[in-house]
């Protein structure tokens, strides 16, 4: 009798492992699948954990514990992709675009949130970013009088 408890024992156990690295393996796929459907939704300002969740078939709760495991949330893991595609596109510009075209491509609710959010996450106003940049990659005109260097 006591072997037929250890073994049952032994049986549920392995049942139990197996469901978890299932669930795990389940989590190891849809976190990828998550990150590329919000990079291609990026610029769609109704992107949230709502409609993303929406799209996979997910509780938001469910998705939010999905981040978790990441140390972040959604909607910071969004706001931090949009506020990188928005620094490259200011730093990529060769003529000025306004803050608020960038903004809005972005999905961005507006230009002054834009502003304060890429300060608070950068350091600087995107405004400043975008002059810095842009003037570190435009030769300055000494290098572009001289002509070829022999």
């Amino acid at each position: 009798m006591h072997l037929l408890s250890v073994l049952v024992m032994e049986l549920l156990e392995a049942d139990t492992t197996d469901e978890a690295d299932d669930a795990s393996g389940t989590v190891h796929e849809m976190l990828p699948r998550i990150h590329a459907y919000i990079e291609e939704h990026l610029m769609d300002p109704d992107l949230s954990p709502e409609s993303i969740a929406r799209a996979h078939h997910i509780s938001v709760r469910y998705l939010q514990k999905l981040f978790q495991n990441d140390r972040s949330t959604v909607s910071q893991w969004v706001r931090r992709r949009r506020l990188e595609f928005c620094r490259l596109e200011l730093g990529r510009s060769r003529r000025r675009i306004t803050m608020a075209a960038v903004a809005h491509r972005w999905g961005f609710s507006s230009p002054s949130h834009f502003s304060r959010t890429f300060r608070g996450a950068y350091g600087m106003s995107p405004s400043e970013w975008q002059a810095l940049a842009t003037s570190a990659v435009a030769p300055t005109a000494p290098d572009a009088q001289d002509g070829p260097r022999r």
